[in-house]
């Protein structure tokens, strides 16, 4: 969570530098026009914050489904009584069905956790390239104000 909130706070300053670049009409701005690259930047930027953002909430889904897979894997070896709704003598659960349903479960919970790893990577891999960004945006702003 750090690490999105140091990007964003960078994002914002990095686009407040970007945005001083000109100002038309305003005493004390320069009239230059903007870079069309911080633009395009600003633009792919955006494109991947959105798409960051996306990964963010799959990851939440798939992470509260594996959790709740998980919590509801309680042994489902019991029998009689509790498990046929307080019928007394109730014939006893299949063993196969039981077998069957555990693997189940335990191949749900494993295709859950590969998803988890890989949106995990595709969010870092995602990162990386906002930061990749961040600093090129941080470069023209900064040959901007060199510039003046």
């Amino acid at each position: 969570m750090k690490p999105v909130i140091l990007a964003l706070l960078l994002f914002s300053g990095a686009t407040d530098l970007v945005h001083a670049q000109a100002v038309p009409g305003v005493p004390g701005k320069s009239d230059i026009k903007p870079d069309p690259r911080v633009a395009e930047l600003e633009m792919a930027l955006n494109h991947l914050s959105q798409e960051q953002q996306t990964v963010y909430q799959q990851f939440q889904m798939i992470q509260e489904l594996r959790r709740n897979e998980i919590q509801d894997s309680q042994p489902l070896t019991v029998q009689g009584y509790l498990t046929m709704g307080g019928v007394k003598d109730a014939p006893p659960t299949n063993y196969d069905d039981n077998i069957r349903l555990q693997r189940e479960r335990t191949e749900r919970i494993q295709q859950y956790t590969r998803d988890l790893n890989q949106l995990y990577a595709r969010y870092s891999e995602l990162g990386n390239q906002k930061r990749a960004l961040l600093d090129q945006l941080t470069e023209l702003a900064q040959q901007a104000q060199a510039d003046r």
